[in-house]
């Protein structure tokens, strides 16, 4: 008998759109990652890991801020019940895609769509959660329905409450997942048919629906490692999830309008998982290009400068000027000896040091110890004027309410 899965991806004349447009993103990604030094590129990634919680916990209905996802990754989380639940989720999701991540880059996870491994990226997410945290979530509030981390579904699911089920039957469940870890087991695929296949497991995987809560989360954590597993985005330098997002009317659209097989039909509507797949490949390029102009080297040097010229007029801790030479050093560099320090900022010894002193101390640069290389630092407070389109102020929270509409470019 036949998988419900087969064909993977669509076949055809439409395969050969699909095919066309892969390889842009493959190719605009790679130039993207090309364009940043690799030590920048990785502290760049980290800072875009917690937009990616951000945005795929909105999706979701949760709204937080990067700064309060941050005081939670420090365990400093909110008085109000809602808000701690939503710094808990989001840092959740940091730690999770960080530690799935580790996996994929080492190699520990040739098959990123095998029943194991999409347990461990539920239970890298759930187990981070705390026990009486575990629950389904609506509008209400928390349910008695528990959330099993890294456990398949046992039961019936349903996101219209109640009015309809998504997903095969639980006793189907298992069977299911092991076709779909066969369908879009990476090695099934070559060149930018792997990156079609990103896009299908996707959907597969969101209608597959395996687990009791946390679908759509582990569908995007998915497609964020399945990428990296096969050349794509390994370093974070643009967000997917941000993309769907951005454009969540239309990223719920395409998933439902390809939502299951017609009853009684032995697979899916090929044409629908086409315009699905052309949809997720359309938002990484549209990230990609966001990205890369995002990053046009002569913009950052000059919102560098901006931000150190904004600094130096702070009455309680101004920044030396000089330390925009520094600091434009660190990111197009990525990383430089301590020694450099004063020629860089063409100042004395003693003085360089006290500008590096503080530069680390605020995190706008850092180094594993007190002789070891500079490298570059993104600290929350700087984003804004660094990245200026990348955060609005409902993304950074209070207090950059009035940064990102002086973006000076």
């Amino acid at each position: 008998m036949g998988s419900i899965f087969t064909p993977a991806i669509p076949s055809g004349r439409s395969l050969g759109r699909l095919k066309d447009l892969a390889q842009e993103v493959v190719k605009e990604s790679s130039a993207l990652e090309g364009r940043v030094a690799p030590t920048t590129a990785a502290a760049l990634g980290e800072t875009l890991r917690l937009l990616n919680s951000y945005h795929t916990s909105l999706i979701e209905g949760h709204r937080t801020t990067i700064p309060d996802i941050e005081k939670a990754l420090n365990r400093q989380f909110s008085g109000s019940e809602d808000e701690r639940y939503a710094q808990e989720l989001g840092a959740a999701h940091v730690e999770a895609e960080r530690e799935m991540m580790r996996k994929v880059l080492q190699g520990d996870a040739t098959n990123v769509c095998t029943p194991k491994f999409l347990c461990d990226i539920h239970e890298a997410f759930y187990s981070r959660l705390p026990a009486h945290h575990r629950f389904t979530h609506d509008s209400g509030g928390f349910t008695s329905f528990a959330v099993h981390p890294g456990r398949f579904r046992d039961k019936d699911v349903s996101v219209d409450n109640g009015v309809s089920t998504i997903g095969p039957d639980p006793k189907d469940l298992a069977g299911r997942v092991e076709e779909f870890s066969r369908a879009y087991d990476p090695v099934c695929f070559h060149g930018d048919e792997r990156l079609i296949a990103a896009a299908a497991s996707h959907h597969r995987l969101t209608w597959l629906h395996p687990f009791r809560d946390g679908n759509g989360r582990v569908a995007r954590l998915l497609s964020g490692l399945y990428l990296a597993s096969i050349g794509i985005n390994k370093g974070n330098l643009w967000s997917l999830s941000r993309g769907f997002s951005r454009q969540r009317r239309s990223y719920m659209f395409h998933l439902f309008a390809a939502d299951s097989p017609a009853e009684g039909a032995k697979g899916f509507d090929q044409e629908e998982l086409s315009d699905f797949c052309n949809y997720f490949l359309e938002v990484c390029l549209d990230q990609i290009r966001f990205m890369t102009d995002l990053l046009g080297l002569e913009r950052i040097e000059s919102r560098i400068d901006w931000y150190v010229e904004t600094r130096s007029r702070d009455t309680e801790n101004p920044l030396k000027p000089e330390a925009a030479r520094l600091l434009r050093a660190l990111f197009m560099r990525g990383e430089l000896p301590r020694g450099e320090a004063p020629k860089v900022m063409n100042m004395s010894e003693r003085s360089a040091r006290r500008i590096v002193s503080q530069i680390l101390k605020e995190g706008l640069a850092a180094s594993n110890s007190h002789r070891a290389r500079l490298r570059i630092g993104l600290p929350t407070h700087a984003l804004p004027f660094y990245f200026p389109n990348l955060y609005d102020e409902s993304v950074l929270g209070e207090g950059f309410q009035n940064i990102g509409s002086q973006a000076h470019d």
